[in-house]
């Protein structure tokens, strides 16, 4: 009897087992694959869930989810990996301190990372690859910078009004590859648009001019400097003070970056914020710095002030013990430092005004540098602020030959412009000497002739005109000058091309 038993006990269970694997297998063929999941690679017909930051396709062996169809300037949908399969976790917000604050700065672009005209974004710890994340801005560029202690490949996601990656036109992805020898690091570039349907997001790679973006970088033994400058009009990016990013940068292995797979279009991609700010400020409980200067682009030998603002939001007078201004980098010594003892309380509820004035050195270097100051309260504690300032060249001039390529016809009008950027504060005035003028071009007026430019910022064109002779021939033809400022010299050179000589009886030579 119990043998009996034991027979239809397992009789039962067996034919529970069928009846359970048979409503398994009709569920799972009823059951819609969703844009989130992704077809088991094993061909079971179940779905499974990708792993976080892996993106929409499986990470086996290296495998890509199925691609979407779309029109011919849409990526196709593959996992956000390597083509050695190596993932960015972009579902995964980075688990690093990042600045919330983005300096102003314009950084050269040379692959050399100096100690000024670089924010310290994040550091990056953890993993295969490790290294540290710069970012600075200007009205023109934002800019990335990284350096690792491996050759790497850089993936930078940019949301330009931070408002999440599934929304609007403005989520910007950047590859970036490793530089060498011969050559820059080169960029693949693709922007993310859901702005049409948030459910069907797409990624665009029409219109991206990829060589509008700078690039440069070095290595030093394992160790790998990138920098990268990104145009404001990729992506649309809004580069003034007070708009906040979403902004990440993933180390990848060192491959070229077409080979680079991207996330499915309809993948978060989890970024960290940042502000675009002109000056940086760390405060104390109640009171608030603010620093000014008096010119951002400024030229060598040229006056700066600035200004330092306290507001006390405490209802009592706070003494300062010190203020104490100076400038980095400390090497370049381009600002004075100055240490101010006896200064004013800042009075209750009120704001504090604090001056000061620097002449910067002659023959000091373009480039980007900081102002700092430290105001040190009689408890130890400090208010600081710092912002940064350009030393640019004078003037920017350039000769724009009109028209050209140019279609002699007997005697013939050419106008070379002479355009200068003044960045002189009031007014330039130099000497225009022209050094090469193509032999039988006849210039109106004389060869070395006073040039000026009023208002700091302002732009001017000088034309320059010449009469050409019928008898010039098809050809490229020099014309050189320079302009005398001082002790300073900018050379200038054009060529203007004649395309065709159609006056009725040329000459057979032309001089060039």
């Amino acid at each position: 009897m119990s043998s009996k038993l034991t027979r239809i006990n397992r009789t039962f269970a067996l034919l529970l087992t069928v009846l359970s694997l048979s409503l398994t297998t009709l569920t799972e063929a009823q059951t819609p694959v969703s844009p989130n999941t992704t077809p088991n690679p094993s061909g079971t017909g179940k779905t499974v869930s990708p792993l976080p930051g892996m993106g929409g396709g499986p990470v086996v062996g290296g495998g890509v989810g199925p691609a979407k169809v779309g029109p011919a300037n849409v990526v196709p949908a593959t996992s956000a990996q390597s083509s050695a399969g190596t993932a960015a976790a972009l579902r995964v917000r980075p688990n690093v301190v990042a600045n919330p604050q983005c300096i102003r700065a314009t950084p050269t672009i040379n692959g050399v990372l100096g100690d000024t005209g670089w924010t310290p974004f994040y550091s990056i710890t953890t993993g295969p690859i490790q290294g540290a994340v710069y970012c600075s801005w200007d009205s023109n560029y934002l800019y990335i910078a990284a350096q690792t202690n491996a050759p790497a490949t850089l993936l930078i996601d940019v949301d330009a009004s931070d408002d999440g990656w599934l929304r609007g036109d403005d989520n910007l992805e950047l590859v970036v590859g490793p530089p060498t020898a011969a050559a820059k690091p080169l960029v693949v570039a693709r922007l993310l648009d859901a702005q049409s349907s948030q459910d069907s997001p797409v990624w665009v790679t029409t219109g991206m001019d990829v060589t509008q973006v700078q690039t440069a970088g070095s290595s030093t033994g394992s160790s790998q400097i990138t920098e990268v400058a990104i145009p404001k009009a990729m992506g649309s990016l809004l580069l003034q003070e007070g708009v906040q990013l979403g902004l990440r940068v993933d180390f990848l292995p060192a491959e070229d970056p077409a080979s680079y797979q991207p996330t499915a279009p309809y993948e978060p991609h989890l970024l960290l914020s940042t502000t675009l700010v002109n000056a940086r400020t760390e405060s104390v409980a109640g009171i608030t710095p603010k620093l000014e200067l008096s010119d951002t682009d400024c030229v060598d030998g040229q006056k700066l002030f600035g200004t330092l603002f306290l507001s006390n939001q405490l209802p009592k007078d706070i003494p300062l013990k010190t203020v104490s201004w100076s400038g980095l980098p400390a090497s370049a010594d381009p600002v004075d430092t100055i240490v101010h003892v006896n200064v004013p309380d800042i009075p209750a509820s009120g704001v504090l005004k604090l001056g000061y004035f620097t002449l910067l050195p002659e023959q000091l270097p373009t480039g980007t540098y900081t102002v700092n100051v430290v105001a040190t309260l009689y408890d130890g504690r400090q208010v600081s602020a710092s912002t940064t300032f350009n030393v640019v060249e004078p003037i920017h001039a350039q000769f724009i030959p009109t028209p050209n390529p140019l279609i002699v016809v007997g005697n013939t009008k050419l106008t070379v412009g002479l355009r200068i950027t003044n960045f002189i504060p009031d007014h330039f005035r130099g000497i225009l000497q022209l050094t090469t003028i193509p032999a039988g071009w006849i210039l109106n007026g004389l060869q070395q002739r006073s040039v000026a430019v009023y208002g700091k910022g302002a732009t001017d064109t000088i034309p320059l005109k010449f009469e050409v002779p019928a008898s010039t021939q098809p050809g490229d033809y020099n014309i050189d000058g320079k302009i005398v400022w001082f002790s300073r010299t900018w050379d200038l050179h054009c060529v203007v091309h004649v395309a065709s000589n159609q006056s009725p009886a040329s000459n057979t030579t032309g001089g060039k």
